[in-house]
């Protein structure tokens, strides 16, 4: 009944409307939602994804500018309309916009850039080391305008970004030299962002830690100086995460308990993940009062604010704190998983297993263990675990459920594929799982009475460190199973220990329970034990018994309205299930005929591919062709066939690339243009006269665009090689093809003699130019020719989509 009206109170929150806006948050609330939400996706993702990462998913979730956390403390400084690139993740734009400015301007351009590229997700060399050259920079020439200022803001990032490289010595080296800078200025605005940035960004790790929970607390106290609450909500919570991994409990509530009533002065509605971690530590800690109220709160902040970022983790905390030793307790447990589970794959969030796990542990405990085994191999054709957690999750719910059934070959090879699982577990609670892996299969071998195996198994669990072999519950069932075993081999003074430590932790288990509830539960046992008193000496008090009638009549009409509430809910679940199973049908209808699509689009680029080879063959057998009528050719016939096999070889060298490429409908002119160029100087044979130069950026074009390029450069170079450098003059030949505000711009150019202004005037009578013109024509672009220290062709031509893919990307090839 107790367990109704709780739902009932949640059915009437879940009904009040949301009037929270993310988007009208002012920006110093729209930085601590985006930290607050990205160190929560961190966590429960268990370090397995960077904090950069969780930045950009959930900025790009909330639609909210990553502009407040990247240029913390600096941004004021600077106009956050002038740099959208941030956003839109175009920072060609501000290093074009570089060039132009000096002193100050500069500076604070460099630090933004080096900002930009410091969080950048993942970790990527190239982004730290684009990253360290801007940062450099901005601190050589912010000491050179003596701007202390804009140093310690350059030396934070680049503390920040050899953290993120694992070069710890280095990061801590520079915020160092800013707690020097800032004792001398008594900047304490920058010195609690410093203490900040070094305790949130410094690797993890045992030699770490400390300095970690330092740094925040430092942090955290200087914000409190600086009556900077948003600030100190956040590191506020950054401490509870950190001491709540120590098994710090009392210190990682307080802390919890003073950012949440922080919020609750700002005004800030999002209090959903403090809920959370206040509900977990609660259930660590056996505080059952609270952990069910915080985790249904978090519950009804995340749908009240419509931040569903954590939503299907605090459905499920609702269902593990609901979970009890009683059968009764199973379908309130399981409706909560459920309704995880649903959320979870609508998200597309990988983290389902754990949730399967719970839910088959629930069935197994009902007697359903063969449900619980259907589950999890249904699940297991939609969804492949994708880390070592996950997968120890699967092997360990499959092998308890098969145990129940007692079929023990099946149980103990997943055991045991579990376990080797968990030795090589690289995630931050591996000893968690590690210890319970091993005491759940000396539980096995103990029950199956191969006591040896069981007793390996426990003392391994007891030899591992970290948070579960702490948990008093869990030690005391391992010595309390050891005694067994010493018992029954008659080594009884080993028993004898055994025992004692399992009353030592059994009593301190006792000793561990809420205070609060204890003196509760007494004040009742006490009412009690007066109301019986006082109905045995007036039994025959009629007002007792009209009493009696009306509790009676309350517990009836209680009695009908929870029936009334039931039969609504399997109502619902009725439709709901009906519903799923006709998405379901559709889903895999769908699926079929996307399975059936990509098939096709497979036998046609096989088939493309193979057009192109032949094509390219073709090619080739037709440039041999021409090779065997050139050797009884001369002069104007013989250059009029070599040249004709210069311009199939550029064809054919296109249809090679393509064939030969992933993408078969564009070729990078980065890579096929050296090639070509090289083939042309072989070909021709300048030996050591003529020397190439080329600066291609990684352009991808199409064949409409490509054939006619290759065919401009053919000439162009063929010509230059011919007549710029007379009497073997040695000479430089530049090809230079980029990518200039939605244009190509392609330039031939060699240091030769040059070209008339006749030739270039009257190029009708040239078969070479009218070439050039005509090839430029095809491909709606336009060409100049000028005599500049030799001869200059210039195309520049814009890109039909409609005609043609084009693809620039950034880079450039030099040879």
């Amino acid at each position: 009944m107790a367990k109704t009206v709780i739902f009932l109170y949640f059915l009437f929150w879940l009904t009040v409307p949301s009037n929270a806006q993310m988007s009208k948050l002012s920006q110093e609330k729209q930085q601590l939602l985006l930290q607050l939400s990205l160190n929560y996706y961190t966590v429960v993702k268990e370090g397995q994804v960077d904090q950069d990462s969780s930045l950009l998913l959930v900025s790009q979730k909330d639609r909210l500018s990553r502009w407040t956390v990247i240029t913390d403390n600096f941004g004021n400084a600077l106009v956050q309309s002038d740099n959208k690139w941030i956003d839109t993740r175009e920072p060609a734009i501000a290093e074009k916009r570089l060039a132009t400015l000096k002193g100050i301007d500069r500076v604070q351009l460099l630090v933004l850039l080096g900002a930009y590229y410091a969080f950048q997700p993942g970790y990527h060399q190239s982004d730290r080391e684009r990253a360290q050259h801007f940062l450099l920079q901005a601190r050589q020439q912010s000491a050179e305008l003596y701007s202390t200022f804009w140093t310690n803001q350059t030396l934070c990032l680049l503390g920040k970004n050899y953290f993120k490289a694992n070069e710890v010595k280095k990061g801590t080296d520079c915020f160092a030299q800013i707690f020097d800078n800032c004792k001398k200025t008594k900047d304490k605005v920058m010195e609690a962002k410093a203490w900040d940035y070094q305790g949130s960004y410094i690797p993890p790790s045992a030699a770490t830690i400390l300095l970690k929970v330092t740094s925040i607390s430092k942090a955290n106290e200087l914000y409190q100086q600086l009556n900077q609450p948003a600030k100190q909500v956040n590191t506020l919570l950054n401490l509870s995460y950190l001491n709540f991994l120590m098994k710090n409990m009392k210190v990682a509530e307080a802390a919890a308990i003073s950012a949440l009533q922080i919020q609750k002065t700002l005004d800030f509605p999002f209090v959903h993940y403090t809920y959370d971690i206040i509900s977990l530590i609660s259930a660590t800690t056996n505080a059952a009062s609270k952990d069910l109220e915080y985790a249904l709160k978090a519950v009804k902040s995340s749908l009240a604010t419509r931040d569903s970022l954590g939503l299907a983790y605090f459905y499920a905390r609702v269902g593990h704190t609901t979970y009890g030793p009683k059968a009764a307790s199973y379908p309130f447990a399981n409706y909560w998983l459920g309704k995880a589970l649903e959320e979870f794959n609508r998200t597309r969030n990988p983290d389902v297993f754990p949730i399967l796990f719970n839910l088959a542990e629930n069935y197994n405990q009902m007697g359903k263990s063969t449900v619980a085994i259907g589950l999890l191999q249904s699940t297991l054709k939609k969804n492949v675990p994708g880390n070592t957690r996950d997968k120890i999750f699967l092997y360990m719910s499959l092998a308890e459920n098969y145990q129940s059934l007692k079929r023990y070959p099946e149980a103990e090879k997943n055991y045991l594929i579990a376990d080797e699982l968990s030795d090589k577990n690289t995630m931050i609670t591996k000893d968690f799982r590690a210890a319970y892996v091993k005491f759940k299969i000396g539980r096995f071998y103990f029950d199956t009475k191969k006591y040896d195996k069981a007793e390996g198994y426990f003392q391994q669990a007891l030899k591992i460190p970290g948070p579960k072999t702490d948990e008093i519950a869990t030690l005391a069932d391992i010595h309390i199973f050891l005694y067994k075993i010493d018992s029954v081999r008659g080594n009884y003074e080993s028993a004898a220990r055994h025992l004692q430590e399992y009353i030592r932790y059994n009593q301190a288990q006792v000793d561990s329970m809420d205070m609060k509830n204890l003196a509760g539960l007494k004040l009742q046992l006490l009412m009690t034990k007066k109301e019986k008193d006082l109905q045995l000496l007036q039994a025959k008090n009629a007002l007792q018994i009209q009493q009696a009638n009306t509790i009676r009549k309350f517990i009836i009409i209680g009695l009908v309205i929870s029936l009334l509430v039931i039969g609504m809910l399997y109502n619902r679940y009725h439709i709901k299930n009906k519903q799923k199973r006709l998405m379901d049908k559709k889903n895999n209808q769908l699926q079929q005929a996307i399975n059936e699509k990509d098939e096709l689009l497979k036998s046609k680029e096989w088939l493309l591919k193979e057009v192109h080879h032949r094509v390219k063959n073709n090619l080739h057998t037709v440039i041999c062709l021409l090779e065997s009528q050139a050797a009884y050719l001369e002069k104007d016939a013989l250059k009029a066939i070599e040249n004709s096999q210069h311009r199939i070889y550029a064809m054919s060298l296109i249809h090679q690339k393509l064939y030969q490429s992933e993408d078969i409908k564009t070729v990078d002119m980065s890579t096929y243009l050296p090639e070509f160029v090289g083939y042309l100087n072989d070909s021709i044979g300048t030996g050591n006269q003529v020397y190439f130069e080329l600066a291609i950026e990684q352009i991808k074009l199409g064949v409409s665009y490509a054939v006619p390029l290759s065919l401009i450069i053919n000439e162009a170079v063929t010509n230059s090689i011919k007549y710029a450098f007379p009497k073997s003059r040695k000479g430089m030949i530049k090809i230079t093809m980029k990518n200039i505000e939605q244009k190509v711009q392609l330039i031939i150019a060699d240091n030769g003699i040059g070209i008339s202004t006749e030739k270039i005037n009257y190029a009708s009578s040239s078969l070479g130019l009218k070439l050039l013109k005509g090839l430029t024509e095809d491909i709606q672009g336009d060409i100049s020719i000028s005599n500049e220290n030799g001869t200059t062709i210039r195309i520049e031509f814009e890109i039909d989509p409609l005609m043609d893919s084009f693809i620039p990307e950034t880079g450039a090839v030099n040879v």
